[in-house]
């Protein structure tokens, strides 16, 4: 169960990049600098509290 919500997720990660690529294609590389912030900030207090 965990892994079909991860892929899930993942999809509508993508579809969501997508749908900001097909508005402004300019405004994709700071959304995706912000998610791997956040992506980093969410490993490294998962990696604290392990």
């Amino acid at each position: 169960m965990p892994v079909l919500l991860a892929v899930f997720f993942a999809l509508a990660a993508i579809a969501g990049l997508a749908g900001i690529a097909l508005v402004d294609w300019r405004a994709v590389p700071p959304v995706l600098g912000t998610g791997a912030l956040i992506l980093t900030l969410a490993a490294l207090a998962v990696a604290i509290l392990h």
